[in-house]
Order: structure tokens, then sequence, then C-alpha cells
């Protein structure tokens, strides 16, 4: 029964240590496959890259005309969608007060020049003359006066008249001693020579006529409303016979033959544009204009924190309207190369991707430049012809064995 025990002790321990030196199996080293990615290869940008922007299109120039003056509309020359020229009358208060009033002025005007010339020239032989007989009918009418006067005095004394009449008589005299001396007054005016503040207050009459008459010709002038530009009537608030005042709006005219379209342009692409650049001009139904920067704001708005760049385009055949959205298409520089955003990691706020090389995955540390669409561009750090991990780096390590298994542009 021992032996029995003993004989399969001994068999165990054979099964599990093997029959001997030559039996035993050697440990074998574990190889660890490498893992199949896709990668991306770096390559100069061949195709024309765009910046695309949109705005919204408004008119070249606008305005709500009005009148200066108050009054009655005479005529409205216009209707709704009428193409206007510049300088055409659009529409007339009416004028009769004011023409009345030019009459006036002028006829005021007329007046002090003809006595500035009367002063300047002198006075005639004939005013001279004239001037002399009232001198002397004055006199005369003296003499008598002073002739009634002595007889009063006499039918005084006698108690033929009485206190009152030779009053009268008395009264007579001085009338007629003040008639002479304002025709000898005027005799020596008209005799002697034009005093210098004689032509200034004739001058300063014709100018003070003349300025009535510049007044009353603005408002005549103000009575008419002419389009400051050659446009297109939007509306007309008020109609013929109907009153307006100062100011009040009568007609909205807008010029389209040429628009701008406005764009609100953040910090970080501002520099693509630039003064005078063309750029293509593209409309929802995909027609297309050729279009010109024409301002470039240097300070950025408080209220959008973005730059307004404005874009003007000819539309000669009134395709583009206000208000249509309109996308604006400009070439974009690249400095670097641009790569899928998904193969760019962060670690630490530092940008690196993961390159393949000789089957192995390399780390390197890059500078990111602009974002476009959804590739990026990269400024330094690779090289054309790096193959890229196309997505997943945090998922990777360096120097871990990888198999490429596609590449994409």
């Amino acid at each position: 029964m021992k032996t029995r025990v003993w004989i399969m002790l001994i068999v165990f321990v054979l099964v599990i240590t093997g029959c001997g030196p030559d039996a035993a199996e050697q440990p074998q080293e574990e190889t660890v496959a490498a893992k199949r990615v896709e990668v991306f290869t770096v390559q100069d940008e061949t195709e024309p890259i765009s910046l695309e922007m949109t705005g919204i299109v408004e008119a070249k120039r606008e305005a709500l005309l009005s009148f200066p003056a108050s009054g009655t509309i005479a005529t409205v020359n216009v209707s709704k969608g009428s193409s206007v020229a510049e300088g055409e009358i659009l529409a007339t208060l009416d004028t009769r007060y004011y023409q009345s009033e030019v009459a006036a002025a002028s006829s005021q005007v007329a007046e002090a020049a003809a006595r500035k010339s009367q002063i300047v020239k002198g006075a005639t032989p004939q005013q001279v003359e004239q001037h002399q007989l009232q001198l002397a009918g004055a006199r005369n009418q003296l003499e008598k006066a002073k002739q009634d006067m002595e007889v009063s005095e006499k039918l005084l004394a006698g108690g033929a008249i009485s206190h009152n009449e030779f009053q009268e008589r008395q009264n007579a005299v001085q009338q007629a001693e003040l008639q002479v001396r304002d025709a000898q007054l005027a005799l020596e005016q008209v005799l002697r020579a034009v005093e210098p503040e004689e032509i200034a207050i004739a001058n300063a009459a014709i100018s003070a006529a003349a300025s009535q008459v510049d007044r009353a010709q603005k408002g005549v002038e103000d009575a008419q409303m002419k389009a400051p530009f050659h446009g297109t009537i939007l509306d007309v608030f008020k109609q013929a016979g109907e009153q307006i005042a100062a100011g009040e709006q009568m007609l909205h005219l807008v010029d389209l033959s040429e628009v701008r379209i406005a764009l609100d342009v953040t910090s970080d692409v501002i520099g693509q544009y630039r003064q005078g650049q063309e750029v293509e001009v593209r409309a929802e139904d995909q027609q297309t204009s050729v279009g010109t920067i024409s301002y470039l704001s240097p300070v950025i708005d408080q209220k959008t924190g973005k730059y307004r760049v404005e874009v003007s385009v000819d539309n000669p055949e009134g395709f583009w309207r206000q208000g249509m959205v309109a996308r604006v298409l400009s070439p974009r520089q690249v400095q670097g190369f641009l790569v899928p955003l998904e193969s760019v990691g962060v670690a630490q706020e530092n940008h690196f991707v993961m390159a393949v090389e000789q089957g192995l995955l390399v780390k390197k540390a890059v500078q990111l430049g602009q974002l476009i669409g959804d590739r990026v561009e990269i400024v330094s750090g690779v090289q054309a012809g790096d193959q890229l991990l196309r997505s997943g780096t945090t998922f990777y390590v360096e120097g871990q064995r990888v198999e490429v298994k596609g590449d994409e542009r």
C-alpha cells in the first residue's frame, strides 16, 4: 500500500516539473502591436482662401426732405417710385406773399439809389431857381404881414379892433418869418457841396433796402424743394393744398446707384482688410458683384467691440436693394500651414501636435495663427510633409508605435 502511494506521488511530481531539461519551456518576450491611425500630411496651400463676412446693404445716400419755411403746399411734382435728377424741383409752396415782398423791397432799393444819385450830382439849375422863387415868395408874405401889423397897431389905438385880432396879426408875422428862414436854409442846402456823411447815409439806405430784397428772394427760393442728389422717391408725406410747418417731413429720397455693405469685423482679422481693396459681394441667390473697401474705421466701436468696414458696390441695374443680406468674400492671407482643428492638442495652455516619424509618435509644440472654418493656422512648429495625427491627440503618448492607415489632405 505504501509502495503504491509513493509511485503515485512520483508520477505527480514528474507531471508538474516535466520529464527533464528537454521538456522545460523557455519564457518569450511579448510583442506590442502598432496601433493603426489616420494622419494628415502638412502641405502648402495651393487653393485661394477667402475671408467671408456678412453685412446689410445700405443706400449710398438717403434724405428726409422738408421746407425751411412754413406755408401752403402749391405743387407736388413726384410720387412714390419717381426717379429724380439732382436739382429737380420736387414740390413748391405758395409764393404770392414772398413775391409781393420782393417787389416792395426792390422799389425801396430803386428809391434809395435815386436819392443817392441826386445827392452826388447836386441841385440842377431848375431846382436852384425853384428854391429862389420859394424864398422870394416867403419874403413877400413876410412884408405883407408886417404892413398888416402896422395898420393893426393904429386900429387897436383907435379901438377899431380887439386885442385878439391884434394878436392874430402878430402871429402871422412870426409865421412868415419862419417860412422865410426855412426857404433860406433850403436854398443854401442845394447850393452847398455834398458832405461825405450824406453819401454814407445814402449808401446805408441802399444796403438796408437790398437786404430786404435778399430776405424776400430767399423766401421765394425756400418755397422750392429741389432734389439734393439723383435718386428715387420712397415716400410722399404731404399733398398739394395741405399746410406744412418748417422742418416737417415732406419727401423721402434715396440714392441706390451705389450701395454700401457695412461689416462689423473682429480685431483678429481686421488686418486682412485694406482701403481700396477689391472684394466679391454675393447675394443670397448667389448673384455676385465686385465691391471696393471704401472705409476702414481706425478705432473700435465701444458698443460692439468690433471695427466698422464699409464696402461700396456700383448698382447701375438696381439689383441691390436696401436691407438685403450680402456676403463679402476677400482674399485671406495665410502665413503658415492649415491643419484640422482636431489635430491640435492643448497642454498647460501650450498647443502641440503628434507627428508620425518612422512609426513612432513625436510630440511637437506649435504656435497657432488664425482660425479658418474647421481648420487652424500653424505658424511655427511643423513643416511641409509632416504627417500629423488627424484627431485624438490626447489619447496617445509620445514614443507610441503606430501604423498609418490613411493620409488625408
